[in-house]
């Protein structure tokens, strides 16, 4: 026959056994539920942009148009015209991939001559293109990887009319630059087609698995066009990204 003091201890650390196992269960059952939660508590993707006025994120690249014309039925033509690029460079800082990135415009501003800053009523928000993909996500942006977004371009003046980006509100002589930003859609009232001025363009930043983040970017195009690269960027136009 058990003593009770020993049936008694023996049933104590069975109790605490059995408890000890629903526990594990638990926790166990708890961690299969919400273990994408929790790994997101340590690995999530951060999103940082950054603009330098220099190749690569700036740059001279030929716009091409294609139109119907020749002696052959079906037969197309193309145009060129030299252009300049302003690209931002979006890096993931963080250590998990960022899945559908997107670059939202939110607000474009205008500094008026007492140096405050006017909201420009005609631009519409609208995300912004990818470089090379000109679609509005980017699919993945792995950790310590970066990404260019197009911002806008700037064609050469005296093309401007023949690739559709004359925006006639503006009244603009054939020597002044324009800047058309790069929106996933183009409205009809082209007021995504800018005069020569300092701007301010907001912007949001966000990914399916990342939280937004809100940055500035400030745009000033003096007018001029230069034919070469170098003096473009660094007479013609300049762009940076200031405090939110």
């Amino acid at each position: 026959m058990i003593p009770s003091d020993t049936a008694a201890n023996l049933n104590f650390w069975t109790t605490v056994a059995t408890w000890a196992v629903v526990g594990a269960t638990v926790l166990l059952a708890a961690v299969a539920v919400f273990q994408q939660t929790i790994r997101s508590w340590f690995y999530k993707p951060i999103l940082k942009v950054t603009v330098t006025c220099a190749p690569p994120d700036c740059l001279s690249v030929p716009v091409i148009r294609t139109y119907p014309g020749g002696p052959v039925i079906g037969m197309v033509r193309s145009d060129v015209a030299d252009a300049v690029y302003l690209r931002a460079s979006v890096t993931n800082i963080g250590n998990e991939s960022a899945r559908n990135v997107e670059v939202y415009a939110e607000m474009l501003t205008r500094k008026r001559a007492d140096g405050s800053w006017a909201r420009v009523p005609e631009f519409p928000p609208m995300n912004l293109i990818w470089s090379n993909l000109g679609s509005m996500y980017f699919p993945r942006i792995a950790p310590e990887m970066s990404k260019h977004c197009d911002v806008g371009h700037i064609i050469d003046p005296t093309r401007r009319f023949d690739f559709g980006e004359e925006n006639v509100r503006l009244r603009l002589e054939s020597t002044e630059v324009s800047l058309t930003f790069d929106l996933i859609a183009k409205p009809n009232h082209q007021g995504h087609i800018v005069r020569p001025g300092s701007y301010r363009l907001d912007l949001m930043l966000a990914a399916e698995n990342a939280r937004p983040i809100r940055r500035v970017l400030e745009i000033e195009l003096r007018g001029p066009w230069y034919p070469e690269e170098e003096q473009m960027l660094r007479d013609g136009v300049g762009m940076r990204v200031v405090d939110a």
